[in-house]
Order: structure tokens, then sequence, then C-alpha cells
């Protein structure tokens, strides 16, 4: 293999990366641009009930609701968390399909192949969270949402850290299991467990889930939060290094 774990994932991966980038710039446009016109109709006068509650959709008014609403806590938020935890689940469990055992056949070791394919996830993420901010962006000045550029950005990094954070998990699990099936079930577990621990729990529930660090600053309205962002960051890094603890010990089928 003349290229790099890291660089050979990214180009494998290429096509489906392009076509998530896509969609990302996609959905913020279909919502936010009719932000105006449902306004002045009245349509946006919800009454909120506890389905709402349960999905952290508490105000679809403002400006800030509707966006938190639509993008943040709603769409943006489920397909970011699709995208993070398939790429990372096809990239910690090539046992099953017989990559592993080619990989680990050139001089790299166990520790190197698993920092490449996060540091591809890494970079994969960077470009879907860019992708979405920038057209959250500009679908908010086109729909005349009064909300700065600058908020909508630290929504976009944390949103963007939470997803790393679900994908560091995934490369855990994997590197646990090195199963494909088990690998994307106990994730996606964890990512829905973790949202409505955030949307339903107490106090404490809520802050022992990534879901709350990303969004419960409400960045929207308050903008840039440090404390929330340096937990977010912690926690990828809690899980990467267990990835590696668990990879380099595990026994593997190649």
């Amino acid at each position: 293999m003349t290229r790099s774990v890291f660089t050979q994932t990214l180009k494998e991966q290429r096509r489906g990366l392009i076509g998530w980038s896509i969609g990302f710039v996609i959905v913020p446009m279909m919502y936010l641009p009719s932000y105006r016109s449902l306004e002045e109709q009245g349509s946006l006068d919800i009454k909120q009930n506890k389905m709402y509650e349960a999905m952290g959709l508490n105000d679809f008014a403002s400006a800030t609701g509707y966006l938190n609403a639509t993008v943040f806590s709603l769409m943006g938020l489920l397909l970011m968390l699709i995208f993070v935890v398939s790429f990372a689940t096809r990239s910690v469990t090539q046992e099953e399909n017989g990559t592993l055992d080619l990989l680990l056949a050139q001089p790299t070791s166990r520790t190197s192949l698993l920092c490449q394919r996060f540091a591809a996830l890494a970079a994969q993420t960077t470009i879907a969270t860019a992708a979405l901010t920038l057209s959250v962006v500009a679908g908010a000045n086109k729909g005349g949402l009064a909300v700065p550029a600058g908020h909508i950005s630290a929504a976009g990094v944390g949103l963007g850290l939470l997803a790393l954070g679900i994908g560091a998990i995934t490369l855990l699990v994997g590197a646990i299991t090195g199963k494909r099936s088990l690998t994307l079930g106990l994730a996606s577990l964890v990512a829905v467990g973790g949202y409505f621990a955030n949307n339903l729990g107490g106090d404490l529930v809520r802050k022992l889930s990534p879901f709350y660090y990303a969004n419960g600053g409400a960045p929207l309205v308050n903008g840039w939060n440090g404390i929330h962002l340096a937990i977010l960051t912690a926690l990828i890094a809690v899980a990467v290094a267990g990835s590696l603890a668990a990879f380099n010990r595990r026994d593997l089928a190649v």
C-alpha cells in the first residue's frame, strides 16, 4: 500500500463524503429561507406537547428557536449522527471484510493505524460540519433570521464536536468488538440514549450526556462556551485513548 492509511481512507470514502456534504448544504435551505413568511402567517405558533419536549423542540416562533428546532436539534443533528456513526463503523470493522490483515501486513503499527483512521474521521467530520454551518449562515440570511454568524458558528462547532465524540465512541466499540452490526447497534444506542437523557432527564442526568455540552448552553443565543467545548474535546480524547488500548490488546481475526 503506497498511500498512508489516512489518505487511503479519505480516497476510498470521498464519494460518500461528497454526497453527505451536499446533503448538509441542502437541509438548511429546505427550512430557513421560509422562516419570515411562516412567521407572518402565524404558522410557527405551535402548541407545545411532550413529544416536542422529548425532541428538544421548545420554541418555534423566535429566530433562534426555529433555527435550533429545524437544524441543531432535529434534521441537522440527526443527519450528522448517522453520518459519523456510519463512517466510523466502516473504518474500524475491517476484520469481517478481510482488509485488516492487508493493512497490518504493511509497516504500520496498530496504534498508527487507528490514529490515522481517527484523523480521517476528524477531517471528514470537519468538512461536513463546515458545509452545514456555512449553509445555515446563508439560509439564515435569506430567511431573515436575526442570528449572528458567530453564534451560528458556535452552535456548528458544538455539533461537530458532539458528532466527533459519538464517532470516537463508535471507534471504541469497534475496537472492542470488531463486529460491524454490533458496533453500529451499540453506537446508535449510545447516541439515542444520550439524546433522550439530555431532553428528558433532570439536571444531573442531562449533564452526563454529551448532547448537553453541544447545545445545552444555547449557543445560538449566548455564543461560544469554551468550557462545554473543552468537555466535548476531553470526551473525544478519552474515547480515542480507550480505542487504542482495546485495539492493541484484542486478538484480531486476521
